[in-house]
């Protein structure tokens, strides 16, 4: 049920970013009868969530790519615009592992299991007493082989090396099941252009932020353009990794400022090759090298003529040699996917460390403390972001689920 109108004079809001977080704020709001303004500086809504095609026609996420279980919240929402879940028959949590040392299916089954139960002994454990991925499986009695496959899966799928992993990760973003882990009908920037649509004229592209000048009763908001956007309240939509580069007077308090600054991101980057023959749908997982590759299905069912590849943590990347291009990855990929017929003329590289409005993949699990720091108001000024999620953070469903947050409207 959508709220009471209280819409009235000066009950105005600016949103910055026009992310997941930033759009799902700004309708919340809207349908609470509040007058909205979003400012984005890119010329496209969406983040970190931005569909695009191939040559060939295969729609390709350049950002971000699964719904995972238990993200109940982004497939509400985008319901509500007639946006539905696609199953991409492919698993998130199952990827046949190549290279290292080797492991079999029922050595690695029976390997993940003893990590669940690992993990259930300290899940609810102080976070003092939360030890990091690499130390947790260091103490595991499984084969080598399997544990360096976990410790792969980890690093892939946090982007980030297994040392700075909290080790509950491997029971969420990097937990190895056969549960669905489906997209968005038409890509998932689907659901970020379904939200501007709604908005309509509130959004405003090309506006990038440099100074809020606010006080108790209101601010207003300065643009690089030089216009100025004023009202009662503002939410900030933008990675904590940028947030340092708008101007608050007064500052921000040092506690939100200091939260903010320890954020850490992950590493990742995507590469998409076409293919030029069909291929069975799967998943797989080149262990030495920190990367994975899948193909699958579209919204009919057919397999998708693409090979869509993921390496996640700063030591992958610099091994795949990202900042020169793509074909150090590709070579390691021909080696790695012998089977496979792959069209190495168009293919397609996805980073994110060099996008000056994310320099990052996404957050890597900010302890409790410091995310309820993340989400804590200060006067008229709202912080919204995956970052801020909480154990959804990493994920769109964070991002959505952060944007609705009854602080945002209160």
């Amino acid at each position: 049920m959508e709220a009471p109108d209280q819409r009235g004079p000066g009950r105005s809001v600016v949103v910055v970013g026009a992310g997941l977080a930033g759009l799902t704020a700004a309708f919340e709001l809207e349908r609470r009868g509040w007058n909205v303004v979003v400012l984005e500086a890119r010329d496209r809504v969406g983040g970190r969530t931005w569909t695009k095609s191939l040559a060939n026609g295969a729609p390709i996420e350049m950002g971000a790519e699964f719904i995972l279980p238990g993200n109940t919240e982004m497939v509400a929402l985008a319901a509500e615009f007639g946006v539905g879940a696609v199953d991409k028959g492919v698993r998130y949590g199952r990827r046949e592992p190549r290279g290292g040392i080797g492991v079999d299916e029922a050595t690695l089954a029976a390997a993940a299991a003893r990590l669940r139960e690992a993990l259930a002994e300290i899940e609810g454990r102080p976070e003092t007493d939360q030890p990091p991925a690499a130390l947790l499986l260091g103490t595991l009695d499984i084969a080598e082989g399997a544990k360096e496959a976990i410790l792969a899966r980890c690093e892939i799928s946090s982007a980030e090396v297994a040392e700075q992993v909290p080790a509950l990760e491997m029971a969420g973003l990097a937990a190895i099941s056969d549960e669905t882990s489906p997209g968005l009908a038409g890509g998932n920037q689907a659901l970020a252009l379904a939200l501007a649509g709604r908005l309509g004229e509130a959004v405003r592209l090309g506006e990038r932020v440099e100074f809020i000048n606010w006080s108790e009763t209101g601010m207003a908001v300065c643009c690089e353009s030089g216009a100025i956007f004023e009202g009662e309240r503002c939410v900030l939509a933008v990675p904590a990794s940028v947030l340092g580069e708008i101007s608050f007077a007064p500052g921000l308090p040092e506690e939100k400022a200091t939260a903010n600054r320890l954020v850490r991101y992950g590493h990742a980057a995507k590469l998409f090759v076409p293919l030029l023959e069909p291929a069975p749908v799967g998943a797989v997982m080149n262990v030495p090298e920190r990367w994975w590759c899948w193909t699958q299905t579209g919204a009919g069912g057919e397999v998708l003529p693409v090979l869509s590849c993921f390496a996640g943590s700063a030591p992958a990347l610099e091994r795949l040699e990202v900042e020169d291009g793509p074909a150090r990855w590709l070579e390691s990929l021909e080696q790695v996917r012998p089977e496979l017929a792959l069209d190495l003329e168009n293919t397609v590289l996805s980073t994110w460390d060099d996008d000056p409005l994310v320099r990052g993949a996404y957050s890597v699990s900010p302890a409790p403390d410091q995310s309820a720091a993340l989400c804590e108001p200060v006067g008229p000024l709202r912080f919204v972001g995956e970052h801020t999620a909480g154990e959804f953070s990493a994920l769109m469903e964070g991002a959505v689920r952060s944007g609705r947050r009854p602080d945002v409207w209160d």
